[in-house]
C-alpha cells in the first residue's frame, strides 16, 4: 500500500516538477542513449546518497505530459509500476547508489525523454536521459536494397525454371504418347499381315492332295 501511495503522489505532483525552484536537474548527468529498433537497453543514473529512500523513473509522454514509470522506497523494496508501464517491458532495479531501468524491444513509443529521480530535502533531483532509436546507416540501406534485389532475381529465375520444366515435361509426355501410338500402329499392322498369311499352307496342301 505504501508503494501505491508513493506512485500516486508522484503522479499528482509530477506536473509541478518544472516550476522554477522546485527541481534540480544536473547538466553533467544529462545523457543520450542510442539503440537499434527492437533491441533492449538499460538506462541508469548514479551518484546518489545511499541514505535516500524514494527512487523513481519518469517519462515524457504525448509531447509534454510526464508520467511515473516506476518507483521503489529503497534498493531492496518491491517495485511499483504505473498503469501503462508493464513490468514485462520495463524492469526497475537499484543498489545503494545507482538506479537502473531496463527497456525491452525499444520502439518509437518507448523512445523519448526519461528522468531518473530521487527526493532530497523535499525537492526532486532528476537526471535527464534521451533514449533515441538509431537511424539506419547508408550501408545498411544499400545492403537491404541489394538483398531485396537478389530475392526478386531468385524468385524470377525460379518462376522461369518452373515454366521451362513444365514445358519440357509436356513435350516429353507428348513424344512418349506419339511413340507409343506409333508402336501400337506398327504392331497391329504386323499382326494383321501375319493373320492373313496363316491359311496359305493349308490351301497349298489341299491343292497337292
Amino acid at each position: 500500500m505504501r508503494n501505491s501511495h508513493i506512485v500516486l503522489t508522484l503522479n499528482i505532483s509530477v506536473t509541478h516538477l518544472f516550476v522554477p525552484g522546485w527541481i534540480s536537474v544536473s547538466g553533467s548527468e544529462s545523457q543520450t542513449v542510442e539503440v537499434q529498433s527492437g533491441e533492449d537497453v538499460t538506462l541508469m543514473c548514479s551518484g546518489m546518497d545511499e541514505n535516500l529512500k524514494v527512487r523513481y523513473w519518469l517519462k515524457v509522454v504525448k509531447g509534454a505530459d510526464i508520467q511515473c514509470v516506476s518507483a521503489m522506497t529503497n534498493p531492496t523494496s518491491t517495485v511499483r509500476y504505473h498503469d501503462g508501464f508493464s513490468n514485462h517491458t520495463f524492469t526497475m532495479s537499484s543498489n545503494t547508489s545507482t538506479i537502473f531501468l531496463k527497456v525491452r524491444s525499444v520502439d518509437l513509443n518507448k523512445s523519448g525523454i526519461y528522468y531518473c529521480g530521487f527526493n532530497k530535502d523535499g525537492h526532486p533531483f532528476l537526471t535527464t536521459i534521451h533514449l533515441k532509436i538509431k537511424a539506419a546507416t547508408l550501408v545498411s540501406m544499400i545492403l537491404g536494397g541489394l538483398t531485396l534485389l537478389l530475392v526478386m532475381v531468385v524468385i524470377g529465375l525460379g518462376a522461369k525454371i518452373r515454366k521451362l520444366q513444365t514445358g519440357m515435361f509436356y513435350n516429353v509426355l507428348f513424344i512418349a504418347f506419339v511413340n507409343y501410338f506409333e508402336f501400337l500402329s506398327i504392331h497391329v499392322t504386323f499382326r494383321s499381315k501375319a493373320k492373313r498369311r496363316e491359311p496359305e499352307p493349308n490351301v497349298l496342301y489341299g491343292a497337292t492332295r
